[in-house]
């Protein structure tokens, strides 16, 4: 078997080539750099029932480049890939998108005995057993006619803000149970890849739910070409379709050994407890049911003065008061498996740099899920506008924090743990912490072991 590694190396390379694809290298790892966009969307390539979102105005080639993918990693030509894509419109329906009952079973004669026919069909189209007293058997199973779009594992889901919330609950469900049901019938999804795109807010736009947001995994901004890449598009020599025949495409084995590759991809306990971490700057808060700021609803939040007269707010270092919400566990496990699979696609997977990569990967997990404080949000160099920018500042911080000054109070509570002083003592110096992880974590979980 090739490498499959080889083989998204030179789809890169004739992704730029070709003027399929050219882009900014606005993403940076150590001294590599390379296009957010083109490497997130392979990151998801890599892992499975994981979503990334491609957000931006119309024309940044988020539609386009996700089918060209699809086409490198399932084998299939470019208009097969787009094909099986679906298109947001309120008038889509389940029937169109998933699959239907097939007509042709009802046209079959029923099974008869010697008694003559067997069963039939009542009003609901639920089979009953003609003949007996009895109403409680096991009707016939119908069939469903799926569509390749809910049979594929490249799923695209093409402007997703333009089905209306009732549509989006479908994609809600079929992100969570990773299955689809219909008419009775239950589609088991297997290990697939989700991508979806999003233009910004338009006459026939409606919002994404959190619930949905919380169950994308990864969204990155599709910018429109910049002048360099104005020039480099004009030098395209041929249609999309015909240069998308030329782009490396790996085999099923190659596609199928991607997530355990990306699986093997060791991450230091730096990058764990950074991890933890982050998510516990986001969530905790000692005025919230259970400290968990998820619980927050309504008027009690951040934005509508929760924080008024905390000695935390206004601290530019802490994060809790400056996004209304909480981050679920969902974001922990996304973190690590973006983290992993960047790494490998980067040849760092036996690097000790995987702490930048997470610094890098961070922000694009988190800023789609978060309600950022709008006074801070609204200041140079954010002005109303630049979210992600505004995440990536929160996370450096977290992460400097907890790799600086929360060094000593670490290592006092990891004492703890291991036994080598006594959970009162780890309290006691504790205490001398103004930190909401000493205080509402670790002294805490020291309490348990008391």
């Amino acid at each position: 078997m090739h490498d499959p590694l080889r083989k998204i190396d030179d789809l890169v390379s004739a992704l730029e080539e070709l003027r399929l694809h050219v882009g900014p290298t606005d993403l940076k790892v150590g001294e590599k750099r390379v296009n957010g966009q083109l490497y997130i969307s392979l990151a998801n390539a890599c892992l499975r029932n994981r979503a990334a979102l491609l957000y931006g105005g119309m024309g940044a080639n988020k539609t386009t480049l996700v089918n060209l993918l699809g086409s490198a990693f399932t084998g299939l030509s470019f208009d097969q890939v787009e094909n099986l894509m679906i298109t947001g419109h309120p008038e889509q329906t389940e029937e169109k998108m998933l699959g239907f009952i097939d007509p042709r079973q009802w046209s079959c004669p029923p099974a008869t005995t010697s008694s003559g026919p067997s069963r039939s069909s009542d009003r609901s189209g639920s089979s009953i057993r003609l003949g007996s007293s009895s109403f409680d058997e096991e009707p016939e199973a119908i069939q469903v006619l799926w569509t390749p779009w809910a049979r594929s594992r490249w799923k695209v889901i093409n402007e997703i803000n333009r089905f209306p919330s009732g549509k989006q609950n479908l994609f809600l469900e079929l992100l969570q149970k990773r299955k689809v049901g219909y008419a009775g019938e239950t589609l088991d999804l297997g290990d697939t890849c989700y991508f979806a795109t999003m233009n910004p807010d338009f006459s026939a736009t409606y919002p994404l739910d959190e619930a949905l947001l919380d169950r994308i995994s990864i969204s990155v901004p599709a910018t429109q070409p910049d002048f360099l890449a104005g020039l480099a598009l004009a030098e395209r020599e041929g249609e999309i379709r015909e240069l998308a025949e030329s782009l490396p495409r790996l085999t099923p084995g190659e596609f199928e050994s991607l997530p355990e590759m990306t699986a093997s991809v060791d991450l230091d306990s730096q990058v764990e407890l950074s991890i933890i971490t982050l998510l516990r700057d986001f969530t905790l808060c000692e005025r919230a049911p259970a400290f968990d700021k998820t619980q927050l609803s309504g008027g009690s939040k951040p934005s509508r003065g929760l924080c008024a007269g905390c000695h935390y707010f206004n601290n530019p270092e802490v994060c809790c008061w400056q996004v209304d919400e909480g981050l679920s566990d969902r974001v922990r496990q996304d973190l690590r498996s973006y983290t992993r699979a960047m790494a490998l696609l980067l040849g760092l997977a036996d690097s000790e740099t995987k702490i930048e990569v997470l610094r890098t990967v961070a922000p694009y997990v988190l800023w789609h899920r978060l309600s950022p404080n709008r006074t801070m949000l609204e200041r140079p160099p954010y002005y109303g506008a630049r979210r992600l920018l505004y995440a990536k500042d929160l996370v450096e911080k977290s992460i400097n924090r907890t790799l600086n000054e929360r060094g000593e109070m670490n290592m006092i509570f990891a004492r703890a743990v291991d036994g080598e002083i006594s959970p009162m003592e780890a309290m006691e110096e504790l205490s001398g912490y103004d930190d909401p992880i000493a205080r509402l974590d670790y002294a805490r979980a020291l309490e348990r072991m008391v």
